[in-house]
């Protein structure tokens, strides 16, 4: 099964900031506010808000915006909400804290696409 091309956008945008142990929940359904959670953690606060900030821009050049996004301010937890995805850049103490992908453990998990391999493009000679 291929992954919606939207929520591949996602998974990029947030690899391209190294996001790691990233998970996507089908929970149509089960909640009733949203159909797909996308979870990933950053290393830092600074990570997150990149991780954060890369899914907004990707999203954004499709003609899609966030409905509301919270927690850009601190860092350790950024939510962007675009109704039927819920996106949740963590720190991996947040993340085991509030354990919500075992909240919503429920849900299909969707498999990620592969990851792409690095490009090794050489510098232009001059």
């Amino acid at each position: 099964m291929t992954l919606d091309p939207r929520l591949a956008i996602v998974v990029e945008a947030a690899r391209s900031k190294k996001a790691f142990r990233i998970r996507l929940l089908d929970v149509q359904g089960i909640a009733t506010f949203t159909d797909t959670f996308a979870f990933m953690s950053g290393g830092s606060d600074r990570q997150n808000r990149a991780i954060a900030e890369a899914v907004e821009d990707e999203l954004r050049r499709t003609g899609e915006r966030a409905l509301s996004s919270e927690g850009d301010q601190k860092g350790n937890w950024i939510l962007l909400d675009y109704g039927d995805l819920i996106v949740h850049v963590m720190d991996e103490d947040t993340r085991r804290y509030y354990n919500l992908e075992e909240l919503w453990s429920q849900g299909r998990e969707l498999e990620l696409p592969p990851e792409l391999p690095a490009t090794n493009t050489p510098a232009p000679t001059i």
